[in-house]
């Protein structure tokens, strides 16, 4: 499958371009951007330059937006009408009707659009999500060692929702939040609870206070309790089975998450039945609650 890449730019992205180098690996077919910078990329690793997008898209069977697409918008949606499928990184930027209009228009050309929602691809959650059978509460902890900007909580709260619709299988009845701004831009904790039609309960909390980067989750169900450590690459769960406490550790394979979520894209992309897309798919309702807790954690760091 050949796939183009649009989004890096700058010698300073060179690390950004290796990662999805190595990751889409032959699938790479080339590259565009308007800035000379990315000329010494292209040449280093061997990757073709595009001097158009039309060029590039008449080439590709998908393009790959890293960084924000907001700049890259009115490409994303050409490359949709040339029948390009979209894997895109970063939707923090763009309003929810131009999230609308990128499913409109993948629809119309019955091509695929995938965010980058790289938690539900982890290969922790993959080894454990068969032994999960109703979580009713799931807690989700992040510890930044750096403060979050705006843009970056949304794409936290996005792939935390998409990763817990996953398992949760119902959708959000009520939301609310909790958050300690240290002044108009930064928060030191982010805390959201969501509650679900079916009873379910997610609560996420951001601590940007922390000596370390850290991520985990934990699924509460009536007789178990599963704990995964993204950061340790742990996977382990306790069951009460005939009044006793059993725990089990999960193997989990040697794999990044970010590999295992462009497989699924490239597989996906290749299944003439998983293109036709709906309309409003669950994705769009995820995205649509994202905006609106990203706009109440705003409001809550305006002064009074």
């Amino acid at each position: 499958m050949k796939i183009g890449l649009i989004g890096i730019n700058t010698l300073n992205q060179e690390e950004h371009f290796k990662l999805i180098h190595e990751t889409l690996h032959k699938n790479l077919y080339g590259i565009f951007s308007h800035s000379e910078e990315i000329m010494p990329i292209s040449a280093k690793y061997n990757i073709k330059l595009f001097q158009s997008t039309n060029e590039l898209f008449e080439k590709v069977d998908a393009v790959y937006f890293a960084n924000s697409l907001k700049p890259n918008f009115d490409f994303a949606i050409n490359a949709l009408k040339k029948s390009c499928h979209l894997f895109i990184e970063d939707v923090s930027m763009l309003t929810f009707d131009e999230v609308k209009l990128l499913y409109k228009v993948a629809f119309e050309a019955r091509t695929k659009v995938q965010l980058k929602l790289t938690k539900s691809f982890s290969p922790e959650y993959i080894e454990v999500k068969d032994y999960l059978s109703e979580p009713k509460f799931i807690e989700i902890n992040n510890n930044f060692s750096k403060f979050l900007r705006y843009d970056d909580y949304f794409s936290e709260i996005l792939n935390n929702l998409y990763f817990a619709n996953q398992s949760i299988h119902s959708a959000v009845k009520k939301f609310s939040s909790l958050a300690l701004p240290i002044d108009n831009n930064h928060f030191s904790l982010v805390n959201v609870r969501l509650d679900y039609d079916n009873g379910a309960i997610v609560n996420m909390k951001f601590n940007n206070i922390a000596n370390e980067d850290e991520s985990s989750v934990t699924f509460h169900e009536k007789d178990r309790m599963v704990h995964i450590n993204f950061g340790k690459h742990s996977a382990t769960a306790h069951k009460f089975v005939e009044g006793q406490i059993t725990r089990q550790e999960f193997n989990i394979p040697n794999e990044t998450a970010f590999s295992l979520e462009i497989v699924n894209f490239i597989n996906t992309c290749k299944d003439p039945d998983i293109q036709n897309i709906s309309e409003s798919p669950t994705v769009l309702k995820i995205v649509e609650l994202t905006h609106i807790i990203k706009e109440r954690l705003i409001q809550s760091s305006q002064p009074v």
